[in-house]
C-alpha cells in the first residue's frame, strides 16, 4: 500500500514535520490516537474504531517526544495550519462561458426526470451567510467548530462562495445560478475556518471534526476547498471513515502550481476510492498557471478562474479564484449523479465523474488522471446508460435474444454504452472509445 508504515515510520513522519516552520502547526495542542484496549478492537471497528482527540500541552514539539515510546499510542500528530486555496480577488481574468462543462444539458436532462432525491452536501470550510437571498431554503442545521456552537456564521466569505458555486438559487430573477440549482440540495454548513491576519484558516484538529460530523448526520457528499503539505493520519482516519460510509470527499488540488505526484499536497493526495481532487481551468481551456496537477494524484479538472458566485453580506464576487472554487463545480456535477442514482457507490462515482470528461488537448490537461474537465451532461449520460445496462442485464435476453453484458449498474458507476440501443448511439460510441483510453489513466491513482 502506498501509505502503508510501520510504526517507526509513523515515528519519523512526525519528527520529520516538525521541522516545518512554527506556523504551519498549532504550538499549544497535539493530535493523538490511542490504541483499543485488548479485546475491545472487534467491537471499536464496528462502531468506527477510536477516534483521535487533541490535546492541550505547553509545548507541541515537546509533548510529541515525551509520548513517543508510549504503548498506548497509536499515533501522535501536530495540529497542523490549514489554509483555504483561494487566488486574491483580484486575479486579472475576466469570466467566460464554460461551454466544455456543459451544465446546460444537464439541467435540460434533470428537469425532463426531475430532480431525484435529495442531496446533503457538507461544505467544510469558514461557514456560510445564513441570510443570503440567494442560499434562501437550501441551507440545514450545521456547526461551528471554531466556537463551539451551532451558528457557523461565515467572516471570511470563502464558504459562502463556495456554497453559492454548488446550489444558489436560480431562475430566480436576481444574483446567480448554482451549478445544481435545480437539484434538490440541502448544505450542511461546518465551520473550521475563519480569518487569521488576513488568511483563511483552521486547524487540522477542527476539520477532522467535521468530517465526522458531516458523516454521522448523513450527509451524502463532502466539499472540502482547503487544503496543507504535511501528511496526517488524523485526516486520512477521517476521509476512510466517509469511504466506510459511501461519502464522497471532493477536495482541491492546491495552488502552488506543482506537481502533486513529486510534492505531496492533502487532503487531495489521499488515494481513497471517495477522492476526487480538482484542478482549475481558465476560460480559454487550458489548466490555470496556479493550479497544482499530477497524473496520479490528481483527478479532473473544472472552472476555477474569474468565477461569480455568492459572498458575504448578501452579495456578490465577479472575481474568485483559485482550487477552492473549481471543486464545488465538481461536487456539483456528483450531486446531480447522486440525486438520480441513489445507490451509486464512491467507486462508481469516481468512475462515472472521470470517464465523462471532456478531454482536452494540451494545456497541461495531459498531466492529471481523466485528462480533462467535468462534463455535467456526460456524467449524467454516463450514469444513465449504465443504469440501464445494469436492469437489462438483470433481466435477462434482450428483444433479439442476445444477452445483454452487465455492467457494475447504478451501484457501481461502471459505464457499458452499446450502439444502436438508442438515437444517441454516436454520441455513446464516442463515450465507449473515451472509455477504453482512459480505462487505465484513470485508475493510475490508486496503484501503488
Amino acid at each position: 500500500m502506498k501509505y502503508a508504515a510501520t510504526i517507526s515510520g509513523v515515528f519519523f513522519l512526525v519528527l520529520a514535520s516538525l521541522s516545518v516552520s512554527a506556523a504551519e502547526y498549532t504550538q499549544d495542542e497535539i493530535i493523538v490516537k490511542f490504541k483499543a484496549p485488548e479485546g475491545m478492537a472487534h467491537a471499536m471497528a464496528a462502531g468506527g474504531g477510536i477516534r483521535p482527540v487533541t490535546i492541550a500541552v505547553d509545548d507541541a514539539r515537546q509533548a510529541i517526544d515525551e509520548m513517543l515510546g508510549r504503548d498506548d499510542v497509536e499515533y501522535i500528530e501536530p495540529n497542523y495550519v490549514i489554509e483555504a486555496e483561494i487566488i486574491p480577488n483580484d486575479w486579472p481574468y475576466d469570466p467566460a462561458i464554460w461551454s466544455g462543462v456543459d451544465f446546460p444539458g444537464a439541467w435540460d436532462l434533470i428537469e425532463a426526470d426531475g430532480s431525484g432525491i435529495p442531496v446533503t452536501i457538507a461544505v467544510i470550510d469558514s461557514g456560510v451567510d445564513a441570510a443570503h437571498p440567494d442560499l434562501a431554503g437550501i441551507l440545514t442545521t450545521g456547526r461551528d467548530f471554531v466556537n463551539n456552537d451551532a451558528i457557523p456564521e461565515d467572516d471570511a466569505g470563502h464558504g459562502t462562495r463556495v456554497c453559492g458555486i454548488i446550489a444558489a438559487l436560480g431562475n430566480n430573477g436576481f444574483g446567480v445560478a448554482g451549478a445544481a440549482w435545480n437539484v434538490d440540495i440541502e448544505i450542511m454548513p461546518l465551520k473550521f475556518m475563519k480569518v487569521n491576519d488576513g488568511k483563511t484558516t483552521g486547524n487540522l484538529a477542527d476539520a477532522v471534526n467535521a468530517i465526522y460530523h458531516a458523516v454521522d448526520n448523513g450527509a451524502d457528499m463532502i466539499n472540502a476547498s482547503w487544503g496543507f503539505y504535511s501528511y496526517s493520519h488524523s485526516l486520512a482516519d477521517a476521509i476512510r471513515y466517509a469511504e466506510s460510509r459511501g461519502v464522497m470527499f471532493v477536495c482541491s488540488a492546491g495552488n502552488k502550481g506543482q506537481d502533486n505526484d513529486v510534492n505531496d499536497h492533502y487532503p487531495s493526495n489521499y488515494p481513497f476510492e471517495n477522492v476526487i481532487a480538482v484542478a482549475a481551468m481558465n476560460s480559454v481551456g487550458e489548466i490555470a498557471s496556479f493550479s497544482n496537477y499530477g497524473l496520479e494524484t490528481v483527478d479532473i479538472a473544472a472552472p476555477g478562474v474569474g468565477i461569480r458566485t455568492t459572498d458575504t453580506g448578501g452579495g456578490y464576487t465577479s472575481w474568485a479564484s483559485g482550487t477552492s472554487f473549481a471543486a464545488p463545480f465538481v461536487t456539483a456535477v456528483a450531486a446531480m449523479v447522486k440525486s438520480l442514482s441513489p445507490a451509486i457507490s464512491p467507486a462508481g462515482m469516481r468512475n462515472v465523474l472521470l470517464n465523462s470528461a471532456t478531454i482536452e488537448d494540451g494545456s497541461g490537461f495531459e498531466y492529471i488522471a481523466s485528462g480533462g474537465s467535468i462534463n455535467a451532461y456526460q456524467a449524467l449520460l454516463a450514469e444513465a446508460e449504465s443504469d440501464a445496462s445494469s436492469k437489462a442485464a438483470a433481466s435477462g435476453p434482450d428483444m433479439d435474444g442476445q444477452a445483454v453484458a452487465s455492467g457494475e449498474g447504478g451501484g457501481g458507476g461502471g459505464c457499458l454504452i452499446e450502439s444502436g440501443r438508442n438515437p444517441g448511439s454516436a454520441l455513446a460510441l464516442a463515450t465507449l472509445f473515451s472509455l477504453m483510453v482512459l480505462s487505465r489513466v484513470s485508475l493510475l491513482r490508486h496503484q501503488g
